[in-house]
C-alpha cells in the first residue's frame, strides 16, 4: 500500500473523507471568536487578525461549534489559566485554547468536570 495515499482526500478510510463537514462560515468563526472576547471580558477593539482566525477555524472544523464555546469556558473555569498562579498571569488567549488538540480536550475536560461538580454540589444543596 503506498504510504501517502494515507493522507489523501480520496482514501475512503480518511475522516476527512467519510464526515464531510460543511464549510466553515466567516459568521462561524465570528460567533466564537466573539464568544471568547465577551467570556474573558476582551476589549472591544481585539483584532481578529489572520493567525487566530487560522486557529478558529480549525478547531470548528475538528470539534464543532458547541464543543469549541466548552473550551473556552473550560479555560474561563480553570483558576490557574485566570490567574490564579505565582505569576498572577492570565492564560486565556485564542491560540492557547486551540493550540492543537490536546489543548483543545484539555479545556473541554475542564468544562465538564466542573459542570458536572457545580451539579453535584447543586443537587447536594437543595436535598430536602
Amino acid at each position: 500500500m503506498n504510504e501517502n495515499k494515507l493522507f489523501t482526500d480520496e482514501d475512503e478510510r480518511t475522516p476527512r473523507a467519510s464526515c464531510p463537514q460543511p464549510p466553515i462560515t466567516d459568521t462561524k468563526m465570528q460567533e466564537l471568536f466573539d464568544y471568547w472576547k465577551d467570556t474573558f471580558n476582551k476589549r472591544s477593539t481585539t483584532v481578529f487578525d489572520e493567525a487566530r482566525q487560522k486557529k478558529v477555524a480549525v478547531a470548528l472544523r475538528n470539534y464543532g461549534m458547541e464543543k469549541c464555546k466548552k473550551a473556552i469556558k473550560g479555560c474561563a473555569l480553570s483558576s490557574w489559566h485566570t490567574g490564579n498562579n505565582p505569576q498572577n498571569k492570565t492564560y486565556n488567549e485564542l491560540s492557547l485554547i486551540f493550540r492543537n488538540s490536546d489543548k483543545v480536550e484539555m479545556f473541554i475536560d475542564i468544562y465538564e468536570t466542573e459542570s458536572t461538580a457545580q451539579e453535584e454540589l447543586d443537587k447536594w444543596i437543595n436535598e430536602d
